[in-house]
């Protein structure tokens, strides 16, 4: 990982939700939505999606662009059944049988499919050690593939891969509190928590620090690239092992995350700012990337979550244009 380096011609990048897969896919409300959100984002030709859940019993969901017959189904199934074994090696059974099917089509007055392309891209989905899913990607024709088309694929792929292991957990299912993307607080939590704690300084002077931290890449030819979801992971663990267990860790944009210090004043907030910091640039999930952080305290006259927000997004640009020894700046 790399600290900001400062270009005279380079002006702040602003990020775009509508071109980020992670921001297109992480709404998604099961499995079969995300399928198809992700059928939605990438090119045609990538039209199969699926994904191989191993529950109680086997799940298998699909969406494709046109009807299956029942043996394309099977001969699916027992494909990505099949992953199972090459992923194991022996450890395990050797594949697994679906049981149950959910399918959704794009368009159901299409012609049945009832042969499949070759061409296709799985992904493991881990969770504690044991494969929970195997997810793929797929085409029902081939002919028109490049190799930029299979790049944005593989892109969607990595993060539905991700989210399906959120899916398949019912314990972390918390809709609206916890992120399924890194595991911390949503956006929306995180907003409350503020709301009230700011309340509470009404009643008794308390101090409070706001901590705003971007992942961008250290290139500034690759700073459209949105940050892998084991990225911004490794950031919000980082972020819970190197401050207290009192401070709200959220996750409050695509490449951005954010903790709320309670009873926390400048010079405290700064060396944290400087702990978490130098944490991150040991981390190896990072390497590449470079890391925004901005702090914001609790003034005279900040008192609305949007103003301490929009002064540590201004600390946080401040640090992206800089390059200083630290990747932070108190505003």
């Amino acid at each position: 990982m790399s600290y900001p380096v400062h270009l005279s011609e380079e002006q702040p990048w602003e990020e775009s939700a509508g071109s980020d897969v992670l921001a297109r896919l992480e709404g998604a409300t099961d499995v079969l939505d995300l399928l198809q959100r992700a059928d939605a984002i990438t090119p045609p030709e990538i039209d199969l999606w699926g994904a191989l859940v191993r529950s109680d019993p086997p799940h298998l969901y699909l969406h494709a662009p046109a009807p299956l017959s029942p043996t394309a189904t099977h001969a699916l199934a027992a494909s990505m059944g099949a992953q199972v074994g090459a992923w194991a090696e022996g450890l395990e059974e050797p594949e697994i049988c679906a049981r149950v099917l959910q399918l959704s089509c794009a368009h159901m007055d299409r012609q049945v499919l009832t042969a499949l392309s070759d061409a296709y891209r799985d992904r493991v989905v881990e969770r504690s050690g044991h494969l929970a899913a195997i997810c793929r990607a797929a085409a029902s024709d081939a002919r028109t593939l490049t190799l930029d088309r299979w790049r944005q694929a593989d892109e969607a792929l990595e993060v539905v891969a991700w989210l399906l292991a959120h899916f398949s957990d019912p314990g972390a299912r918390r809709p609206g509190v916890i992120d399924p993307v890194c595991g911390a607080y949503t956006h929306d939590f995180f907003e409350a928590m503020l709301g009230i704690e700011l309340a509470r300084t009404e009643r008794q002077a308390s101090e409070l620090t706001i901590v705003l931290l971007q992942i961008r890449r250290s290139a500034p030819l690759l700073a459209d690239q949105c940050p892998p979801p084991q990225a911004l992971a490794t950031a919000a663990r980082v972020m819970r092992t190197q401050l207290r267990s009192a401070d709200v860790i959220a996750r409050v944009a695509s490449r951005r995350l954010a903790a709320l210090l309670p009873s926390t004043g400048p010079r405290s907030g700064m060396i944290a700012a400087q702990r978490l910091g130098e944490a991150l640039q040991d981390q190896p999930e990072l390497q590449g990337w470079s890391v925004d952080i901005g702090i914001s305290g609790l003034g005279i006259d900040l008192m609305s979550p949007h103003e301490l927000l929009a002064q540590a997004s201004e600390a946080m640009r401040a640090a992206e244009r800089t390059a200083a020894r630290y990747p932070y700046v108190f505003v």
